[in-house]
Parts: structure tokens; sequence; C-alpha cells
């Protein structure tokens, strides 16, 4: 019996330890299958953390990475039309990229533990609204914002059409809602508020063209249509006196013709003014100077403070590991022989930024921003691509900038971090093996990019291709002039041979 006893509990133990460690497999399990999770958690928290920290300071926040489509100094302007909504409202506007991620206002809610109205806009559309606490039609306003409002006209017109129908109630907002469905669901959209450079193009061709078609034809086809007509052939009752009458009235009115002429101009020309007076391509007002140094202003401040700035605005792509990891390697490469700072912007590159979206603009005015000499290295965390700039450091900058590999400076476009942690890793590798040269190197200086003040600016109407517009219209009236002659010479022919004909009856 006793060993029966004996046996039955080291079988007990047995089969507890084995349950043991099969909760301890699983639990390794389940901690390895949703660590990414849990870090795309832990980074869509840091971005709706700061967010809700930037509504705690003003309901209204315009990100500083959009000066050339919606500068940060049009805040004013969205609170001002926020206010009309009658109820609390939050406005996030943001670059498209950062608006697009899932969940974005619940987690900001969440986070800033308010009730209102919830409105995320990025350079063009009402994003996403969200009512939490309050009873508005968000779901309606966003739809008549979209289909009514033309697609040129910015996000700032788009948000007025949306507080505009919260502030109608259910009801209108609603059969408003339906209405803009109706007009414009089989794809046709409101008119387009605003022309481009090839409109403005079209425009100067066409005055060009009136103001010296026009008045020439006036010199020159009045003139020869009163002879036409003087020399057709009369009737036989017609006077020798009221002949010389006709024609002193047509001498007294050449002075006039001139005077037609350049009336007509001057009509043209004002005419023209008026109905093109567009001076514009955006409804986007030009930036202000601190609009336009705000994010690099950001940038280096980070910088002076941590050598990896990572933009708030947008999801962390670092982990807490590959984070120390990339630390640890900027430092060894600092002490290094012939190595120095290294500087990491994981920053999205933007077309409407303040440097176009020209990752060696932005490393060369963060540069100057931060007045330090090293490798500067721009990450974009939205489509993941890699570039590197040397200022003043011992390393080939030509080499680091044409001929760094492939898979370091292309992101991933299947893994949503685009492995930025593990490609940055590689860089630093890349460093470290980088020879030195015997002298410092710089980059040098950028392209220079577009004005960002007077890049929506059209060409002035009298200029451009007016002027080719005006050599048309010369060519323009003498075509149509030998036109007319053409016409009116085969209608004088045939007058004359039918009088003649019935002469002769």
């Amino acid at each position: 019996m006793r060993t029966g006893r004996a046996f039955d509990i080291r079988g007990g133990f047995r089969r507890v330890l084995l349950a043991l460690f099969a909760l301890a497999a699983s639990a390794a399990l389940f901690a390895t299958a949703t660590t990414p999770a849990r870090a795309a958690t832990g980074t869509a928290t840091a971005q709706a953390a700061y967010l809700a920290d930037r509504l705690r300071a003003n309901p209204v926040h315009v990100t500083d990475q959009l000066p050339r489509e919606v500068p940060h100094s049009t805040t004013p302007a969205f609170a001002e039309v926020a206010e009309r909504a009658g109820v609390p409202t939050y406005v996030l506007v943001l670059p498209g990229p950062s608006a697009t991620e899932p969940g974005l206002l619940s987690a900001v809610h969440k986070r800033l533990g308010r009730d209102g109205l919830y409105v995320l806009i990025d350079e063009s559309h009402v994003v996403d609204a969200a009512a939490h606490g309050v009873d508005v039609p968000a779901d309606d306003a966003w739809t008549v914002a979209l289909y009514e409002v033309p697609y040129d006209a910015g996000p700032l017109r788009r948000f007025e059409t949306f507080v505009e129908v919260i502030a109608q109630g259910d009801a209108k907002a609603a059969a408003r809602a339906e209405a803009a469905r109706a007009e414009y669901d089989d794809g046709e959209e409101p008119a387009a508020l605003y022309i481009g450079p090839s409109d403005r193009a079209d425009q100067s061709t066409l005055t060009g063209v009136l103001l010296t078609g026009v008045p020439l034809l006036v010199l020159v086809l009045v003139p020869y249509v009163r002879r036409w007509w003087h020399r057709l052939p009369r009737a036989a009752g017609t006077t020798g006196a009221a002949w010389r009458k006709e024609v002193r009235a047509s001498r007294a009115l050449r002075w006039i013709v001139p005077a037609l002429a350049v009336a007509s101009a001057a009509a043209i020309g004002v005419t023209a003014s008026l109905v093109f007076d567009q001076t514009r391509s955006s409804w986007s007002p030009p930036p202000r100077a601190i609009d336009l140094n705000a994010r690099l202003d950001r940038v280096a401040e980070g910088l002076a403070q941590d050598a990896v700035y990572q933009d708030p605005e947008s999801r962390r792509v670092l982990s807490a590991g590959q984070l120390d990891r990339l630390h640890d390697r900027i430092g060894r490469f600092a002490r290094s022989e012939g190595g120095g700072p290294v500087f990491v912007s994981l920053v999205p590159q933007l077309t409407e930024d303040e440097s176009e979206g020209d990752e060696e603009a932005f490393a060369a005015a963060v540069h100057d921003k931060l007045g330090e000499d090293g490798v500067y290295v721009v990450a974009d965390p939205v489509h993941g691509s890699i570039d590197v700039f040397n200022h003043g450091l011992r390393l080939d900058s030509r080499d680091l900038l044409l001929d760094l590999p492939e898979s370091i400076a292309e992101g991933d476009e299947e893994a949503d971090d685009h492995r930025l942690g593990e490609r940055l890793d590689a860089l630093m590798t890349v460093l470290d093996q980088a020879p030195r040269t015997d002298e410092p190197d710089s980059a040098g200086d950028p392209y220079p990019v577009t004005d960002p003040v007077t890049e929506d600016d059209l060409p002035p109407l009298f200029g451009g291709d007016f002027g080719s517009g005006l050599v048309v219209g010369v060519l323009a009236a003498g075509l149509f002039f030998g036109l007319v002659a053409g016409v009116l010479g085969i209608v004088r022919r045939v007058l004359g041979g039918r009088a003649r004909t019935g002469g002769k009856g």
C-alpha cells in the first residue's frame, strides 16, 4: 500500500510540474504574440497623450508641419469657427498621414477626459468627427462638408460648413445631408473656386488676342466695309447729289474709327481685369516667418536635448529597446576615431512643410538652427525613407548621400514601422565602417525650395503669355479680315453680275 501511495504522489508531482510548464509556455507565447500589439498601442498612446496635452492648453491645435497649406497662424480662425458650434469643440489639424491613425479621436478624448465635439482635420478635409457627451449631428455635418464644398476650398472653408450644419440641429442637418448626397453622389462636384497657372496663362493669352485683334479689326474692317458698300452697283434712280452726300458723311466719320478702336482696347483691358481678377491659386494664406520656423525650432530644440528626436504628432516607430540601442551606438560612434555627433530626426517629410518635402533642405535648416556639426539623419516615419547628410565630420559626404545601401535608404512597405529600428541600426554599422577623410567634409548647400510665401501667387494677367497673345491677335485679325474680304468680294461680283444682266434685259 505504501508503495502504491508513493507512486501516486510522484505521479501527481509530475502532473503538477507539467501543468506549470504548460502554463509558463502559454504565458511566454502570449507575451510574444502580444508584444507588437502592445508596442503599437504604446506608440498610439504617446501620440494621443501629446495631442491631448495640446488641447488641454488650447481647444484648437493646428500643426506646425503644414505651413505652406495650413499655417499655424490660422489657429485663431479655426477657433472662431469652432465657437459657433454651440457645444465644447476640440479641433486637431494634422498632416494627412497622422490624421489617419484609427481611433485617434477616441484615444485623445479618453486622455483629455472632457466631453464635447472632437474634430480631426487634415490639409484639405474634415477627416473625422466624434461627439462625446453631446448630442450633435456630426455624421450629417461631415457628409455635407464632404459633398457641398468644392475640393479646392481648403480645410477652413470645409470646417465652416461643418459647423454651420452642426448649428442647424438634427432635422435640418439630416435633410441637408440627404440633399447633398442626392445632388453629388453621382460623381459630380461643385465648381472649383481657384484657378491654376495654366488657367491664368489661357486668360492672359485670350486678353492679348482680344486687345490687339478687336481694335485692329475696327481700324481695317469698318473702312473696308464702307468702301465696299459704296462700290456696290446702285439703282438707276440714284442721283449724284445723294451719292456725294453719302461720301461726305463717310469722310466725316473717319475720325470715329480710331476712337472706336481705342475705346474697344480700353474696354477689353478693363473688363479682363474685372473678370479675371484672381490673384492666388489656393485658399491658403501666405505663411509668416514664425510659421516657417516653428517646426525647425521644435526639432532643433529636441535634438539639443536628445540625439534622437521622434515627432510627437506621429505614431512612434521605435520600441524602447531599439531606442536604447540606437542611443548606445550613437554614443560609441561619437567617441570613435574620426567620428562625431549623430542627430536623428524621425519627422515626416511633406510637400506642404517648410522644406517642401526636401530632406536635404530640412537637414541643412536643422543644422543651421542647432549650430553643431555632425551626421544629420532624416528618417521619415510615414514613408520609411532614410537620408544621411554629413555636416563637418571627416566622412565622405557624397558617398553617404548617394551610395547608401537601398536596404537602408528605402522603407519596407510591408511593415507598419518600415523596420526603421533595424535599418537605423544597420546605418550605424555603415557609419562605423565608413572610411575617414583627411579633412572635415560637408554635404554642401541644398537646392533652393520654392518660395512658400509666393508659391500660390498667380502670374499677372498682363504678363507671361499676354505678349504671345498680342501677336496671335494680330494674326487672327489679319486672317479674319482676309476671310471677310473674300466673302464680300464674292458678294460684290454676284451683285454686279445681276446688275449687268438686268441692264441688258
